[in-house]
């Protein structure tokens, strides 16, 4: 029997039976009946098998006719999901008006279903533009039309208002349903996207909702406004500020205002729309600076010309404002003085600043000014009749002192050519501006205080802390050894070249310690110069000058009359035992050559005297120098009952001990307190050539010396 002879029943049984949709297809298209009859069977695999493609792509490609037939006699599901989508969004998506109302005529329509991504029907209708489809899908209550996509959390408004569909956008708002004030995924509202494009018909139609929070704000607490404002756009500006709930004084996170941001960028175009919306110029940030201060600190002159014009407050209202702690916030004029703003510091007082005000640091526009050196700042204020030249900071110091203090001599020249300034005003510390600029070597400025009459030249520091200080400007002077300084100093009759500083150092004995001849020289012309140190009080010039090696210092202190060789201070060692400690032999020479004024037998605290100090470091020079005076007194002894000849001995200074050999008053076998004679000392230190020397040395050349310690015979 051939195939198609068979009953219909078999043939079902084979179709099947079959396992690809092809292959039912082919079987169905072979006669006429076989299609009729096998149809059904080809379609109920697409649904079983297939995910109801077939309607999908019926959908997809405008057949109304087929898709009512699937759904009719098929029994296909009209929410069944293909590749993430139904036949609705296909329909959709492609613009097929016609299935798309075969398929809303449906009665378990899914009008909501939402893909992989979020998008629904209606979100599909906005974004591609379908005005008709998206009109049909709003006639039904439950639509939901406010349903966001998952990738960028936009609605089917926002994707409309982007896509520039402004039917559908009309149309979407005129459904009263929408939320205008629905953010991306980004926390931007639609407004903000119409900004950001610079469009303002689409601005306008949101703008015309009732319901548009004005107050909306992006990720960074901007409000439309503010957005406008900080991209620039002035006509957008212009149109959001024709709103009746726009706020023109809102505030960002930083409590910085629309005009705050116009002045920020400069933008006078849109200051000027701000300040025409009622604006308030003096509302400050969380830093305390308000329009005003930006427009300073931006140096635009027009600007802040703008803001002065349009301000609704008196002068004394935005210096003063008993509403707000304005502590941390710098006064205007002050501002623009430590900004070296001149034009505006100018334009500040003709408005009617007060040319003194101060900010919280006591600081004056001039106080400022003067420390910056800002000189034509400094000119425009001492232009008004009100300065005051005598204002002083926390510390006490003008704006000479100020301006001294840091160098500035165009500055300097400026204030002195004022009458009325006090040359001579001193700090809380007791300085004036000539002690400040020696002490910062500011030599042209510190030449020109002291052309001024009466020039106080005197002047000492009374810091206590954080490290006590009381220098003059002749300290400082020869320290920088600065001879052109000195020179007019010296010229001053009330010049006092004795004060000793918080050292207890004179200027004398700074020069010595510095080895400045010149400066020495300069300072021994005073005929009131102190050449020795104040007992108790001042260190003595001629020993920090031994102390250091400077030869020709000491030769120069030693010129001068009264001059005391052997005056020592507490820490500091005379001269004599300075030098030799420090190891300049040729100062010691020096020293020992000047005659007898000098005590050759002078001792430290522990009673070493210089013939032992020598000893102990092998000075053979000076040694011999001493042991030539017949003063010295060869055979004394330490606080450790050690003689000079013992130190050599201990030390091995075997040349220093054979010279003491040679003296036929030193006692070689005085032993110290621990019962230590010179040739034990040696030995154990195994110095023993030096135990060799003392051991031939005869014994018959030692003779007893009054006061000296029994003589101990070696072993």
């Amino acid at each position: 029997m051939a195939l198609l002879d068979l009953p219909n029943e078999t043939l079902l049984s084979i179709a099947q039976s079959l396992d690809g949709a092809r292959d039912i297809s082919s079987f169905a298209r072979v006669t006429k009946r076989t299609y009729r009859l096998l149809l059904s069977t080809l379609y109920n695999f697409n649904i079983q098998r297939q995910d109801a493609s077939a309607l999908h792509w019926a959908a997809k490609n405008g057949r109304p006719l087929m898709v009512e037939k699937m759904l009719d006699q098929y029994l296909f599901d009209v929410n069944a999901i293909y590749l993430s989508n139904t036949p609705l969004v296909y329909a959709v998506k492609h613009g097929s008006t016609m299935v798309v109302d075969v398929l809303l005529a449906r009665r378990h329509i899914n009008v909501n279903f939402q893909n992989k991504r979020g998008e629904c029907a209606l979100w599909w209708a906005a974004y591609l533009g379908h005005t008709e489809i998206l009109e049909r899908l709003l006639q039904r209550d439950d639509v939901e039309v406010d349903t966001a996509d998952r990738e960028n959390g936009l609605t089917p408004l926002s994707v409309a208002f982007m896509g520039g569909h402004e039917g559908i956008v009309q149309h979407l708002l005129g459904t009263r349903r929408v939320n205008v004030n629905a953010s991306d995924q980004r926390g931007r509202p639609l407004i903000f996207h119409a900004i950001c494009r610079d469009d303002r018909r689409m601005l306008e139609i949101l703008l015309g909702d009732w319901n548009l929070d004005m107050s909306c704000q992006d990720g960074r607490g901007r409000t439309p406004l503010l957005y406008s404002v900080s991209k620039g756009q002035t006509e957008l500006t212009k149109v959001l500020l024709g709103h009746p709930r726009a706020f023109v004084d809102v505030r960002d996170r930083n409590d910085r205002t629309p005009l705050w941001h116009a002045v920020r960028l400069g933008n006078e175009q849109i200051v000027e729309v701000l300040l025409r919306n009622g604006a308030d110029s003096n509302v400050p940030d969380i830093e305390m600076v308000t329009p005003f201060h930006k427009s300073i600190m931006k140096g635009k002159l027009s600007t802040l010309q703008m803001l002065l014009k349009n301000c609704h407050r008196s002068h004394s209202a935005l210096v003063v404002d008993e509403d707000r702690d304005e502590s941390d916030e710098e006064p205007l004029l002050c501002l623009a003085a430590a900004w070296k703003r001149s034009e505006m510091v100018q334009l500040l007082l003709d408005h009617g600043w007060n040319v003194n005000e101060e900010n919280a640091e006591e600081l004056t526009p001039l106080l400022l000014a003067a420390k910056e050196g800002y000189s034509s700042v400094v000119q425009v204020l001492l232009n008004h009749p009100q300065i005051n030249l005598h204002t002083q900071d926390h510390c006490g110091s003008t704006a000479l002192h100020a301006a001294a203090k840091e160098g500035h001599l165009e500055v300097v020249k400026l204030l002195l050519t004022e009458g009325s300034i006090d040359v001579n005003v001193k700090d809380k510390d007791g300085v004036t501006p000539l002690w400040w600029a020696t002490q910062n070597r500011h030599d042209e400025l510190a030449a020109l205080l002291l052309a001024e009459p009466n020039v106080d030249v005197n002047a000492v520091n009374q810091l206590e802390r954080p490290f006590p200080d009381r220098s003059t400007s002749l300290h400082h002077t020869v320290q920088a050894r600065d001879v052109r300084i000195m020179r007019l100093l010296l010229t001053k009759e009330d010049l006092d070249p004795n004060v000793a500083d918080h050292q207890k150092w004179t200027p004398l004995c700074w020069a010595a310690s510095q080895g400045d001849v010149e400066m020495v020289d300069l300072l021994l012309t005073r005929p009131e110069i102190r050449i020795n140190g104040v007992e108790g009080e001042e260190v003595p010039p001629l020993c920090l000058a031994a102390r250091e090696g400077h030869t020709q210092v000491v030769r120069r202190l030693l010129q001068y009359p009264g001059i005391d060789m052997d005056q020592g201070w507490g820490a500091y060692l005379p001269p004599l035992l300075a030098a030799i400690t420090t190891g300049h032999s040729d100062v010691a020479m020096q020293l020992l050559v000047s005659g007898k004024q000098l005590n050759v037998n002078i001792q430290t605290y522990a009673k070493e005297s210089a013939l032992s100090l020598a000893a102990r470091h092998g000075d053979l020079q000076v040694v011999n120098s001493i042991l030539c005076d017949s003063r010295t007194d060869g055979n004394s002894v330490d606080d450790w009952g050690r003689t000079a000849l013992w130190w050599a001995a201990h030390t091995g200074k075997s040349a220093v001990v054979e010279r003491f050999l040679l003296d036929d008053n030193i006692q070689v076998d005085i032993r110290d307190d621990d019962g230590i004679d010179a040739l034990n000392a040696a030995s154990k230190q195994y110095h023993f050539d030096i135990v060799k020397l003392l051991r031939t040395h005869r014994p018959e050349h030692h003779h007893s010396v009054g006061g000296s310690r029994p003589l101990m015979a070696s072993n």
